[in-house]
């Protein structure tokens, strides 16, 4: 597997790594990694190799033990052995009902006014907003570095490390004055729902196959090893069809995966 290191030492491997590895049970680990970044304030702990151990508030969330075409996860005293996606929904439970209040993702992160936020981006959470950066002045140094920490080798376009400031307006901002970036051409998002008449995407609801959310990132996308912090910065800001699906389940009487 190919690994980057942070400067703590910690491995870090982008998930894809692993596809080789666990085969067809891969598709399944990147929903649980996905699910438990979502909804759980959790270190992770990687080992470069097999081992990965999510610790939250304190606790053992859950370890996974990776094999040979399958995976197993320890939940309290409980084990399973995921090889589809059969036993997820009972695992998704058993998280559930093992994880404290302090592990669990504050709502005030997983959720805001879709008005507020129409297309599910929290710019305002992201260390590379401008607003973050009022709030902490020092925020905006460190985004760079972690972004590369995260999305090193994960995504198509390659990222480097970067030391500087990032300073990123903000979607608002950009529509109001389009002279902020010269090569802006426009938000989609904003373009496509202006066109169909909608205030957010959670009224149109086509998003898990609009071409403006094609290329959205995804909770499991960021290397493996990532703590806490890294994640609520530089990964839950970006958990859009996550968000979305939530603020649809609320519409629906609070009926979804995300509840």
């Amino acid at each position: 597997m190919k690994h980057i290191t942070a400067d703590d030492g910690r491995i870090m491997t982008p998930p894809k790594e692993l596809e080789p590895f666990l085969k067809s049970a891969f598709p399944v680990f990147y929903l649980l990694l996905g699910h438990i970044r979502w909804l759980y304030t959790a270190d992770e702990v990687w080992d470069g190799k097999v081992s990965l151990v999510f610790n939250a508030g304190g606790e053992r969330l859950a370890a996974i033990t990776l094999g040979d075409g399958y995976f197993d996860i320890q939940i309290a005293n409980r084990d399973f052995r995921i090889e589809n996606e059969t036993a997820l929904d009972v695992v998704f439970e058993a998280m559930q009902k093992h994880a404290t209040t302090d592990q669990c993702r504050p709502y005030e992160q997983i959720t805001l006014d879709p008005n507020g936020c129409p297309c599910g981006r929290r710019c305002d959470l992201c260390l590379g907003s401008m607003n973050s950066d009022e709030k902490n002045f020092t925020a905006g140094e460190n985004f760079g570095y972690m972004n590369w920490l995260c999305y090193h080798d994960c995504i198509s376009e390659r990222v480097d490390r970067y030391d500087g400031v990032f300073k990123c307006p903000g979607c608002q901002a950009i529509r109001t004055a389009s002279n902020v970036w010269k090569d802006w051409k426009g938000c989609k998002s904003f373009t496509c729902l202006s066109a169909k008449g909608y205030a957010n995407c959670v009224e149109c609801g086509e998003y898990h196959s609009c071409d403006v959310f094609f290329n959205c990132h995804h909770p499991a996308q960021c290397n493996l090893g990532i703590n806490a912090e890294e994640t609520r910065k530089l990964v839950v800001p970006y958990a859009v069809k996550e968000r979305l699906d939530y603020y649809r389940s609320q519409l629906n009487g609070g009926k979804g995966r995300y509840d």
